[in-house]
């Protein structure tokens, strides 16, 4: 599956750059400092680390919901951020899948169906009320809507949450199919292998960048 939303806009190739940037809420005792980092068009960031170190400070940070504590975030041109937080709800429980993205994106019904396609909602499973929809389906489904908004980067924080394993394998399909950038807060090693072209690790005030080759490339 590729995914070629046609008002996706495109951006440049630095979609975030990160310039002495420093996070966290204690400027005396900052979780992390001088960050000079970049996000580039079409990378897939898995950001990992233990608990409590600065992962979803750093993502908060990056989508403008916390203040920097030093330094900056250069946001490029055109790009266009969808976040999802953990434990997040965007979802209208009596809505199926075909009505929320009819309510987010001006297209047919037609056209809608074969965008949720790609998100692995086939046949009739567009009609499921959201309420009876699974923990996966859901993640899915909001994956979809932040893409039928026009988002360009996904920023996810533990999107895998609660998913089992075939859940996973299903949500890890609908989001390798999405053409932009991709910065997420994970946990499990096989999707981070599978889907990772580049890894943040956080741990006691360090962060190290480690490129790699993913499966899915």
């Amino acid at each position: 599956l590729k995914l070629d939303f046609g008002d996706l806009p495109t951006t440049g190739q630095d979609v975030i750059a990160l310039e002495d940037l420093a996070i966290g809420y204690d400027p005396a005792a900052p979780l992390l400092r001088d960050l000079n980092l970049a996000l580039r068009a079409r990378e897939r960031i898995a950001v990992l680390g233990p608990n409590g170190h600065g992962k979803s400070t750093l993502l908060k940070t990056i989508i403008g919901a916390l203040p920097p504590l030093a330094g900056r975030v250069r946001t490029g041109a055109s790009v266009k951020i969808g976040y999802l937080a953990q434990e997040q709800e965007i979802l209208d429980p009596a809505s199926n899948a075909l009505e929320v993205i009819l309510s987010e994106a001006a297209m047919g019904q037609t056209d809608a169906r074969a965008f949720l396609h790609f998100f692995l909602f086939t046949g009739d499973e567009v009609f499921t009320p959201v309420e009876r929809l699974s923990y996966g389906e859901r993640a899915r489904l909001m994956l979809a809507v932040l893409v039928a908004r026009g988002a360009n980067l996904l920023v996810l924080d533990e999107p895998i949450n609660h998913l089992d394993v075939p859940s996973r394998e299903q949500f890890e399909q609908a989001l390798a199919a999405f053409q932009g950038s991709v910065l997420a807060v994970v946990h499990d090693r096989y999707f981070v292998d599978r889907f990772a072209t580049t890894v943040w690790y956080i741990e006691n005030g360090t962060l190290t960048e480690e490129v790699r080759e993913p499966a899915l490339a």
